[in-house]
């Protein structure tokens, strides 16, 4: 399910790819959310490769300056920053009050419309990719590696029903996740509900 023919493109894919292709010496620098799943599973690290997350207090968009920052300390060196995140926490868990309460809500206040990044990245004087068909994943992510001297900011166009599944799913999780499925569908979201089990059926 994590290959260059489906579309739209799996997120595993994507960072997979990246992994592949990044210096042996590169850093990378994830968002909290499932950027984060995806590079702690699919991006290998080593003694020269660093890669660096919010794992435990939940910072915000801390991976471009992070990245940005880690360019000024070492001029050169390959600095990536994974962000965004599809939103899948809110089927399973809330933040309440610096504890996480598991509250199986239906997602809501996430159908706002994605600038083009790469655009919205050449408009402000940097290099812009965007990818849109799996195909050209391994071109597009080799072509911002290679770039020198300038910020590139890659728009990848990944599945945004695709879903994280853990290495072992807890009866809480199993049960909150139910109850999210349960209120999309009472909501009238049947299709969301289809679109989500057909994309990530082959991961069950």
């Amino acid at each position: 399910m994590n290959g260059p023919e489906i579309k739209p493109i799996r997120p595993e894919f994507l960072a997979d790819t990246l992994s592949e292709l990044a210096a042996d010496d590169a850093m990378f620098f994830v968002d909290t959310g499932t950027a984060r799943i995806w590079m702690a599973r699919h991006v290998n690290g080593g003694r020269n490769r660093w890669l660096f997350g919010s794992f435990s207090w939940a910072s915000m968009a801390n991976a471009a300056a992070n990245a940005f920052g880690a360019q000024l300390a070492y001029p050169g060196r390959q600095t990536i920053a994974m962000c965004g995140s599809n939103h899948p926490e809110q089927r399973i868990s809330r933040f309440r009050k610096y504890r996480t309460t598991r509250s199986g809500d239906a997602p809501f206040g996430v159908k706002f419309k994605n600038p083009d990044f790469a655009k919205v990245a050449e408009a402000m004087g940097a290099k812009g990719i965007r990818i849109e068909e799996p195909g050209d994943v391994r071109a597009g992510l080799a072509e911002a590696l290679a770039h020198k001297g300038a910020p590139v900011v890659v728009g990848a166009v990944a599945d945004p029903f695709a879903l994280s599944l853990p290495s072992h799913v807890p009866f809480h999780t199993a049960t909150r996740f139910t109850l999210s499925v349960a209120k999309q569908v009472l909501s009238g979201k049947m299709d969301t509900v289809i679109k989500t089990i057909e994309r990530n059926v082959g991961l069950i």
